[in-house]
């Protein structure tokens, strides 16, 4: 009996044995053997027998031999003839660790025996004898240098580490002691890695595209994809014997990278443990495997150990560097927007001071308005009014003297208009007419909190060119007080919401002084005596009068009802009755005119009151032909058939007007010298600040709430820890703060509401672009009513609740509420640009957060949402925001629980999973927010931009 152990060709043996016998008596070794002899062979190998012995007389056919090519070479060899194993392994098909050492070639070391150890050579140790231990024993065929034996981490050429895994979970399911051995190749960056329990091989795994790095002190060995396969029939982490968790699905499965760090000394030797981080595993392994007593072992060359202080650190991925890219990018924008404006500033203030403004001739020809209805508003109205003279449009209510006012002045109209408006002569452009007139509203639309010297010093500095000093400004602004007699309360609040301030009548000189800073050429006023007094209206009147002819100033205006002396200050009187041309001319002639017209105005009364009882009756229908035969609505289909008698009462009427004026054409206006952006936000950040500081109300309410919900949340999850009911309180815990800070960015509805009428307001007079307001806006409403409470109330409930300590989770922790308390504040802020009415504003936000507060994953699960549902989830706020929190807190967390008697061990992060999270979606997630702020800030910027005009 023959038999033959640790032999690799032993099954190629049988074989040829049994054919020797099937042929006939031969000769084998020293003895000749008879026809009925019998050769029983002893194999001891690795190969699928029913049997380890063969006994040739009762075998008819030879077994099966290994073929790599149909059954694969093990631990990842290639198969050419044979298989070609990796460093470390051998046997027909590579699933044996070899031993001796690293010094004899690997297909000539021996194979280890089953439920042996390998007797390594001197100097060597490892589960598979390659890893060197000295200098000495090292010996590298074909090279005159002397080899060394690296043990540092750092890899020169060709090395293997060995380290035992010391995890509690690992231990509570596989008992025994488990080792990872990784044979490292620079020149093809990869690794073979392969986990040992009980001296067995249990899986290996190839990995690819492998680099080394070195960070202060940390050395990191990086493999960007792995692919691993479970190892022979004795694998107990594979569901072998021994098992006791089944992890074949896994690793079949296993994709991703792996990460290997250690700590190293200043020789750039190991110091301590080191930790090994399998992407797949992570779920139950989140914060890696502790890698103990691990030994590095290398021969190499002595001139490969240039390479030492070649390691560098790690590079980073490609969405990192997209997303450093884009920050660059917008920083940079931002860099230079902020220089280009610091330029066109200093260009500005070094221009010459243009002169001052005078009047010029303003010549409206055949005004026609009418609303998108085809209701006819206003018809085929003329005239003209010169530099130093008032002209009063007058008539009853529904006339149409705003709505006259608006057209001339150039305001956005809703409906169409037809006809020209002139100024010397001269069509312009919307924005040059802003810079010639200066428009009053019939409401006072001022900021409360401003001084009536801060709110014409406002005026003065957004609209006076950037060449007039400062000091020419407020000599300007105290001149203006002066001639509207609004020195006496020059520091004074306007007052308003519920503030006491300056009276009706002083308010009304403020607005109108607003305009007279910049010195117009034309001043319009819509109403400038409604709400006034007799007393104060005169005086308004009279101020007006005093400016048309003391500084050569065109001035028009609508009045309702005035007094016989301020009617005396009318140097043209343009009376309406729906929407017609009832009087045009002189307000001395109006008397001599109806005189002839046989609607004398009784001795005694006031002129302007016989106008508008003319203009408010049918009385001169049946007296004149003037053009009083009106229906109530008419439309333009009327207007188009034409009326005869209408048209010649129109031409009538004009030849009885004053005569217009030859116009000789001049040159065309120029256009006005913009404020640069620098400046506009220079001075709305003023504005804002001082209206911050005097109104604190809003800002108090917020801190104080912030710090007092802060203090209530972390008393109510106080110290919640690792137990089943401690992570439940911390998950809700998030979820609260969240869902307080979204409730809370509601405010941002209401602030905006308020100043929406005052910015429609400058906006449209010129005061600055929408742009330097919302830029100011977001500084002053979202940094300090959005994102300081929120930081506030996050870090007291952070250290209150107990949430994963270190300045780096804190740090996540509070970028993240930034970025949600900005989102929540930006969505707000859209609601109440684009809904008018702030009720219906904040019903729809509300709805939306609360809505949007559904998809975070707390409530429902987000790999249960029906799939026609599943892409709402992608546009909450709160999911982006709950799961970066939650996977910077819980991630690395085990919980630790005894339920009914029964110790429960097991990661947060497995349970995460579950939820529907993904743990490695922090940075993800913080992405997606920063990215979510930007498209908000474009979104609010474009709705400031093209929703916030005013319309008429």
């Amino acid at each position: 009996m023959l038999h033959l152990s640790n032999a690799p060709f032993t099954v190629a043996l049988a074989c040829l044995i049994l054919l020797l016998d099937l042929q006939g008596p031969r000769t084998f070794g020293r003895a000749a053997a008879a026809s009925t002899s019998t050769v029983t062979v002893t194999v001891t190998s690795m190969f699928p027998a029913p049997s380890s012995s063969l006994s040739i007389a009762s075998m008819s056919t030879c077994p099966v031999c290994f073929n790599c090519a149909t059954q694969g070479c093990g631990n990842f060899g290639t198969c050419g003839s044979n298989c070609t194993c990796m460093t470390g392994f051998g046997d027909v098909d590579c699933n044996k660790p070899v031993c001796g050492s690293t010094n004899t070639e690997n297909s000539k070391r021996l194979v280890r025996a089953d439920g042996e150890t390998c007797a390594c050579d001197a100097g060597f140790v490892g589960v598979n004898c390659n890893i060197c231990q000295s200098n000495g024993v090292c010996k590298i065929s074909g090279s005159s240098e002397t080899p060394l034996c690296n043990k540092s981490p750092k890899l020169f050429d060709t090395g293997s580490i060995q380290c035992g895994i010391d995890q509690p979970i690992l231990k509570a399911a596989f008992p025994g002691t488990s080792v990872i051995t990784l044979d490292r190749t620079l020149s093809s960056q990869s690794t073979l890695g392969a986990l040992w329990y009980n001296n067995d091989q249990q899986f290996g795994c190839l990995m690819k595209s492998c680099r080394q790095y070195l960070n202060n002190g940390l050395y990191s060995w990086y493999c960007e994809s792995l692919q691993c396969e479970c190892t022979g029939k004795n694998s107990a982490f594979c569901g072998g014997k021994g098992s006791g968790i089944d992890l074949s699905g896994s690793v079949k499965a296993a994709s991703g990278t792996f990460l290997m760090t250690c700590q190293t000394n200043s020789n750039g030797d190991a110091k301590g443990s080191c930790i090994g981080y399998f992407s797949f595993l992570q779920s139950l392994f989140p914060q890696g495997l502790p890698l103990n007593d691990c030994a590095f072992g290398e021969c190499s060359k002595p001139s490969s150990s240039k390479q030492l202080d070649e390691v560098g650190k790690r590079g980073l991925s490609s969405g990192e560097w997209a997303g450093i890219g884009v920050a660059i990018a917008i920083l940079a924008g931002a860099l230079a927007g902020f220089i280009w404006s610091i330029v066109a500033h200093i260009r500005a203030v070094m221009r010459p001071v243009p002169p001052p403004k005078e009047g010029v001739v303003v010549t409206f020809n055949q005004i026609g308005y009418s609303l998108p209805n085809r209701k006819l508003i206003i018809n085929n109205v003329s005239g003209s009014v010169r530099p130093g003279s008032v002209m009063a449009i007058m008539g009853p209510s529904g006339a149409g003297k705003s709505t006259f006012l608006d057209i001339l002045a150039g305001k956005a109209k809703a409906g169409n208009v037809t006809g020209t408006v002139l100024f010397d002569n001269v069509v312009v452009n919307s924005e040059t007419q802003r810079n010639v007139i200066g428009f009053v509203d019939q409401e006072d639309v001022l900021m409360p909190t401003l001084t009536v010297r801060e709110t014409l010093m406002f005026s003065a500095q957004l609209r006076l060119p950037e060449s007039v000093s400062f000091s020419e400004k407020r000599a300007r602004v105290d001149d203006v007080m002066q001639t509207l007699g609004l020195t006496h309360v020059a520091d004074t609040r306007i007052g308003g919401h519920g503030k006491r301030g300056i009276s009706g009548g002083e308010k009304r000189r403020v607005s109108i002084g607003v305009e007279l800073v910049t010195s117009p050429s034309v001043l319009v006023l819509d109403e400038p005596t409604s709400g006034l007094d007799s007393f104060n209206a005169l005086s308004v009147i009279r101020t007006m009068s005093d400016l048309a002819k003391n500084f050569n100033k065109t001035v028009i205006f609508t009045i309702h009802q005035p007094r016989s002396d301020a009617y005396t200050l009318f140097d043209q009187v343009l009376v309406l009755a729906k929407g017609r041309l009832l009087y045009y001319g002189s307000g001395a002639s109006a008397a001599g005119h109806f005189r002839k017209k046989g609607v004398p105005c009784p001795d005694g009364y006031n002129m302007a009151d016989h106008l508008l009882d003319l203009a408010s009756s049918d009385q001169l229908n049946r007296t004149s032909s003037l053009p009083l035969d009106m229906t109530d609505e008419m439309t333009i289909e009327e207007v188009e058939k034409g009326d005869a008698e209408s048209a010649r009462a129109s031409r009538k009427l004009s030849s009885l007007s004053l005569v217009i004026p030859a116009l000789i054409p001049v040159e065309k206006p120029k256009k006005g010298m913009k404020v640069g952006f620098f400046m506009q936000v220079k001075v709305l950040m003023g504005r804002s600040f001082k209206n911050l500081v005097r109104t604190p109300t809003l800002l108090y309410a917020h801190v104080i709430c912030s710090v007092a919900l802060g203090a209530l949340v972390g008393g109510l999850y106080y110290k919640s820890g690792d137990s089943l009911a401690g992570i439940q309180n911390r998950l809700g815990s998030i979820i609260f703060i969240l869902s307080l800070l979204g409730f809370s960015g509601l405010s941002a509805i209401g602030s905006f509401s308020i100043e929406r009428l005052l910015f429609l307001r400058e906006r449209s007079n010129g005061f600055y672009g929408p742009m330097s307001y919302f830029l100011t806006k977001v500084l002053f409403d979202i940094i300090p009513l959005r994102i300081v409470p929120a930081i506030l109330m996050g870090s007291i409930a952070f250290f209150m609740i107990g949430f994963t300590n270190g300045a780096n989770s804190f740090a996540k922790y509070i970028s993240i509420l930034i970025f949600f308390a900005a989102e929540i504040g930006l969505l707000c802020m859209s609601f109440a640009i684009a809904i008018h009415d702030i009720g219906t504003a904040t019903l729809a936000g509300a709805i939306i957060v609360l809505f949007k507060m559904l998809f975070a994953g707390f409530m429902i699960n987000q790999d249960a949402i029906p799939p026609a549902l599943s892409w709402i989830q992608y546009l909450s706020f709160f999911r982006y925001a709950y799961e970066a929190m939650i996977v910077n807190d819980l991630v690395d967390v085990t919980i630790h629980d005894n339920v009914s008697g029964v110790q429960v061990t097991i990661p947060v992060s497995v349970v995460l999973q579950k939820f529907g999270f993904d743990i490695n979606s922090y940075w993800r997630d913080f992405i997606v927010s920063a990215g979510l702020v930007l498209v908000l800030l474009v979104l609010n910027g474009l709705l400031v931009q093209f929703r916030l005009k005013e319309t008429r």
